[in-house]
């Protein structure tokens, strides 16, 4: 007779996909999508966190602290 592990099967399931967890440093990291509104447009990014708690720390960090750098700039073309 074989068991099935049902919380596994539930993780594997309503988890997320393959390609949106990085094992790194001796731990899981997922990607989490953000968003804002300017105006009547809508943009968006991703950030990596190692979850959900994480992820909502680093963005109330972007908040009080995030900056702007400069612009980006690629060398010898695309």
């Amino acid at each position: 007779m074989d068991v099935i592990d049902l919380q596994a099967e539930r993780e594997r399931r309503d988890g997320p996909d393959p390609e949106h967890v990085v094992t790194e440093g001796g731990g899981k990291w997922y990607k989490f999508a953000l968003s804002y509104k300017d105006d009547d447009k809508q943009y968006g990014l991703h950030i990596w966190a190692t979850d959900f708690a994480d992820a909502e720390r680093r963005v109330r960090l972007m908040r009080d602290g995030l900056k702007l750098d400069g612009q980006v700039y690629v060398s010898g073309g695309f």
